[in-house]
């Protein structure tokens, strides 16, 4: 997409049907859809108001797809409003890359929704590197099926004004939820992830993992939020961000909540901030690395956990690269 609008044609992928979203506007088919997540959605109720175009893909029940579909969403200035919305059916098998990026000044809002067949799995990943000028506004919801596993990265690595909200809510037992997120803050911008996420059956389970660099004058904010319903019984829910600061200027707040009304649940979170161990910036520099190479593999070190836990290693190589560049930039 560029500027909010689809290309007018779109990928074949046995499989796999994709839509643009302007046809299921005019249709009136995608509008159940649209209604925001509650009363205080303020994203979702921007979006929808505005949006225009975006992409309906749907993976046939048992399709296994051997690459990644990636959807990106390039802005070149100006209010750009989309929407990327995807149905995984049964035992289907998909890795879904987004990417947000673009260049100039911009007020971007962009919508993402998954619902996730029985037995379903699907790695999905947002890679957002827009400009330092522009206003990232994003949300991201999805339901899980019985026995179905969503697996969700995230990298932040760019905008001015940047929220990106994730609502998630586990429909069927055996349901799991995986969150890795990275963000990486430089200059004087502002970037915030919030999470609800909705343990609504039993035996379902859950980890987020958060890391986040700060450097410059950057501000950051990580409030993650996991309700456990009365009768989500066996839940197993765990959460955990952890923050390296690189100047005395940058600041990381974070606000991790457990809201439990069952009582057999295993439930636990975390939070830490630190910044890079001297003693080890100093083994690096004995051995002959220079200071910024020093804290270069330090902070790769910190978030490459992280990413290595994807199983494809071409999307991890890309991403690493993506670090690297970052740390070029601004490190």
């Amino acid at each position: 997409m560029l500027n909010g609008v689809s290309s007018a044609k779109a990928p074949v992928v046995e499989g796999v049907s994709v839509q643009r979203l302007s046809e299921k506007l005019i249709d009136g088919s995608i509008a159940p859809g649209l209604d925001p997540y509650g009363n205080d959605d303020a994203i979702g109720a921007l979006n929808t108001a505005f949006v225009a175009d975006g992409y309906f893909v749907d993976i046939a029940d048992g399709a296994e797809l051997e690459k990644p579909v990636e959807l990106q969403n390039l802005q070149a200035g100006g209010q750009t409003h989309v929407r990327l919305a995807a149905r995984v059916g049964d035992g289907a098998k998909a890795v879904i890359v987004e990417r947000q990026a673009g260049e100039g000044a911009a007020l971007t809002s962009s919508v993402s929704q998954l619902v996730l067949g029985e037995g379903a799995e699907v790695t999905w990943l947002i890679v957002q590197e827009q400009p330092e000028t522009a206003t990232h506004l994003a949300q991201f919801k999805a339901h899980i099926g019985k026995n179905a596993k969503l697996t969700l990265f995230v990298m932040n690595a760019g905008g001015k004004l940047v929220r990106q909200e994730i609502m998630v809510r586990t429909t069927g037992e055996g349901a799991d939820f995986q969150l890795r997120g990275i963000n990486l803050l430089a200059g004087d911008t502002h970037t915030d992830v919030t999470m609800v996420l909705d343990h609504a059956v039993p035996h379902t389970t859950s980890t987020e993992i958060v890391r986040n660099v700060v450097t410059g004058k950057a501000r950051g904010v990580f409030q993650g939020r996991i309700n456990v319903h009365q009768y989500a019984q066996k839940t197993n829910a765990k959460m955990a961000c952890n923050t390296l600061l690189l100047s005395d200027d940058g600041e990381f707040s974070t606000k991790p909540e457990l809201e439990i009304f069952a009582d057999d649940v295993v439930c636990g979170h975390g939070a830490t901030v630190t910044e890079i161990d001297h003693d080890h910036l100093f083994y690096l520099m004995a051995r002959g690395v220079d200071e910024k190479s020093a804290r270069g593999l330090l902070v790769k070190a910190f978030v490459a956990e992280v990413i290595e836990e994807l199983d494809d290693e071409t999307i991890v190589e890309a991403l690493e690269a993506k670090l690297d560049e970052w740390f070029v930039t601004h490190g």
